[in-house]
């Protein structure tokens, strides 16, 4: 419960005939993690030769379901059965079939789009020359003049510059109503010369000419109204392909979208299968592999390996070393496990040290609850929560962390008599233990002694890690140490108060004591930290300020509301717009603020008492596609 699963580590050796049943069987029941073989004195083996085969299966089915939009996951029970086939022959003929028939919609609706694209810029380019009143064929056909067509900064000017050069040119002109870079410039079409063609350019670059190109009208004869009719007619007729396309991918999507799924599993686990001699170490005759099965279920595994094989398998097991890297994997109870979020947000706990979840699943939820600590905002998350998990169920694992902590954001609102920031309503005021905003002193206290046993609680943890492996004094001087100090500082605190009826020097000496442990344990680091302690304990008042905060920002936004709400109807109706828009801005900033604060008391305060992590997560062979 405090610590990993109890981890062996197993040996796995048996003749190359049996090697194909020893992995089918590892694959099923998924509690093996295995270690990859390093070459060295012997080889790494050969994936089967399915493995090319299955690999271009499952590529095609993740193309074909990328291509319809399919994601998401179903439950593989039953293997080729819930896939609706009878093999992998069988499966690979439909899938081939059906991305046949996906490429072919697929492949047409985009000819038809791109076609869309090409014909909207010829649209776009007769809609240019319609404006100066021109005609498509007005372009093409010249020997000895040359056109430029585009847009300008002044027409006029442009005008005027080129009459200095010739007077053989035809310059038309219109303001650009259309969309593009040179938008609002004039639009000109200019026909000169073919002698004065370099002369025109420079007198164009010196107006800003930007150059439109007219490519997808050179073959374009008759009316411009006439062409623009025929382009408008090919557009229609392409968005009714396209759409019937997309039409028949979305009826393709809903019924093959169990089948794609399922099959992407099933080839997956066929694959891992296939590619698992990669991980072994092979002889000519024999193959061997290696890694990590819990405790608890290595007695099936050796029963259930024997049985496929014939008893042809033989597994040796035992314990991890001292400081060998074992993969994790968390024991925790049922109530606890979402907790792990966040050890999987920060990192996992070595085999050899003690799992904090646990302590997480009791602290997070009441630090939260302490900082939130209103009825009305506990049940308003409470049940968006539900609603969010149930719309959106990637975030079931934040969710089914925050619920709790809801949960105790209402029982504290009941504590501090809090609803929304309202301590009473007509003339009643709301029942409590403690009122947040006129015992200001007293939540203070309370956060500070939170501090003190949770930190105090993070040393205890840490002399336990620490006792494993350092033994009694070392763990003791390097985490009770700390506790130490805190009981000297704390005696000369009390007896220069006159509350305890000791000399001074007595906590002077416990405290000097505790330091010289401190340095011991763990030398100068534990030396530099020693002025941290305090701080990381004047810490934990944010559980009582940064509730304070909203309760003050609670009671601003009704005080608003209630002066506001004497006006009429209208006063009424603009008070309860302020109270709704204040108490959801409200909401989200005590939700994020208690989230945020609560963890930095969990990952900075209280983690660097004992906890190191590190660790990485066990994986058993056949998970994948678990």
């Amino acid at each position: 419960m405090f610590a990993p699963e109890r981890m062996m580590k197993v040996t796995v050796i048996g003749p190359q005939s049996v090697m194909d049943k020893a992995i089918r069987e590892l694959h099923r029941l998924r509690v093996v993690h295995i270690t990859d073989h390093q070459k060295g004195e012997l080889d790494i083996g050969s994936p089967f030769q399915k493995a090319d085969k299955l690999s271009e299966l499952l590529t095609a089915a993740r193309a074909v379901s990328s291509a319809l939009g399919i994601s998401g996951k179903k439950e593989l029970s039953n293997g080729f059965r819930a896939v609706g086939v009878k093999n992998m022959a069988e499966l690979e003929k439909a899938m081939k079939k059906l991305k046949l028939k996906v490429s072919e919609i697929a492949d047409g609706s985009k000819a038809a789009a791109d076609e869309i694209k090409k014909i909207s810029l010829k649209e776009q380019q007769l809609a240019s020359i319609q404006k100066l009143g021109l005609s498509p064929d007005a372009f093409s056909g010249y020997r000895s003049i040359s056109h430029f067509f585009g847009t300008v900064t002044d027409a006029q000017r442009l005008r005027e510059s080129l009459l200095a050069v010739t007077d053989k040119f035809e310059l038309f002109s219109a303001e650009d109503k259309g969309k593009g870079v040179d938008k609002g410039h004039p639009l000109i079409a200019l026909f000169i010369e073919s002698g004065k063609r370099n002369e025109a350019a420079d007198l164009l670059a010196s107006q800003g000419f930007a150059e439109i190109q007219l490519s997808e009208i050179r073959e374009t004869t008759g009316s411009v109204v006439a062409a623009l009719e025929a382009v408008a007619k090919k557009k229609e007729r392409l968005q009714k392909q396209v759409e019937s396309g997309r039409v028949a991918l979305a009826r393709l999507a809903v019924k093959w979208n169990d089948f794609l799924l399922l099959s992407e599993q099933l080839i997956s686990g066929e694959l891992e299968k296939a590619e698992a001699p990669l991980k072994f170490a092979v002889t000519k005759n024999a193959f061997i592999v290696q890694g990590w099965v819990p405790l608890s279920a290595l007695e099936n595994l050796e029963s259930n390996l024997g049985r496929v094989t014939g008893e042809r398998i033989f597994v040796e097991a035992e314990p991890p070393h001292h400081g060998e890297p074992v993969p994790v994997k968390l024991d925790n109870p049922k109530p606890a496990r979402p907790f792990e979020f966040f050890m999987s947000l920060y990192a996992l706990p070595r085999y050899d040290e003690i799992d904090p979840t646990l302590f997480m699943f009791v602290t997070f939820p009441l630090f939260f609850g302490l900082i939130l600590g209103d009825v009305g905002y506990g049940l308003v998350t409470f049940f968006l929560l539900l609603w969010l998990k149930e719309k959106m169920p990637g975030s079931a694992k934040l969710v089914n962390v925050i619920v709790p902590a809801a949960v105790a954001s209402v029982f504290f609102g009941f504590l501090f008599g809090e609803v929304f920031g309202f301590e009473g309503a007509f003339g009643f005021e709301f029942p409590h233990l403690i009122s947040r905003t006129h015992d200001v002193n007293g939540m203070l206290l309370i956060a500070f002694a939170i501090g003190l046993l949770h930190i105090n609680l993070g040393f205890v943890l840490g002399f336990l890690n620490e006792l494993r492996h350092k033994g009694l004094f070392r763990a003791f001087a390097a985490k009770l140490s700390w506790i130490i100090l805190q009981v000297g500082v704390a005696l000369v605190a009390l007896a220069m108060a006159g509350k305890l009826n000791i000399p001074v020097y007595v906590g002077i000496a416990v405290a000097v004591a505790s330091v010289i442990l401190i340095y011991i344990g763990e030398s100068m680091r534990g030396m530099v930290e020693i002025p941290g302690l305090l701080s990381n304990l004047m810490s934990y008042t944010r559980l009582a300020a940064v509730g304070l905060s909203s309760v003050e920002l609670a009671l601003v936004i009704n005080g608003l509301a209630g002066q506001v709400s004497h006006s009429g109807a209208a006063g009424i109706a603009f008070g309860v717009l302020i109270l709704f828009i204040g108490h959801t801005i409200n909401l989200a900033l005590g939700l994020l603020g208690s989230f945020l604060h609560s963890m930095r008391l969990h990952y900075v305060e209280f983690f660097t008492k004992f906890f190191e992590g590190g660790a990485f997560p066990f994986r058993p062979f056949g998970s994948k596609t678990a």
